[in-house]
């Protein structure tokens, strides 16, 4: 009986629960990506909705140029969570919360 409670008790809650902690420099990465993933939303967010775009435009296309980077940073991270043997489900959580918010910028650049 003791031990199925412990089974019960130490049993994965969540669906992350399980998966080996991100390095310090992969979670550095993570931080890094997110913070210029908000930069870039309220970037674009701000330009489009001040309505002339042709005002912004140096800014606009500063922006465009950190969204090139940003998508090679990203893909660069992936990269190095491949070679250094992350796990198969780690890699499925960066694919989608990344692919999500590279959607947003996406649709908020065009």
């Amino acid at each position: 009986m003791e031990e199925a409670s412990d089974a019960e008790r130490n049993k994965a809650s969540r669906p992350y629960d399980g998966i080996a902690e991100a390095s310090e420099e992969h979670k550095r990465l993570v931080a890094q990506l997110l913070t210029t993933a908000a930069t870039l939303e309220r970037g674009y967010q701000a330009y489009r909705g001040s309505g002339n775009l042709q005002v912004f435009q140096p800014q606009v296309n500063e922006l465009g140029r950190l969204h090139r980077q940003w998508l090679s940073d990203l893909d660069s991270f992936k990269n190095s969570l491949r070679v250094q043997g992350a796990e198969p489900k780690a890699l499925e959580y960066v694919n989608e919360a990344f692919g999500r918010v590279a959607e947003r910028i996406k649709q908020l650049a065009s």
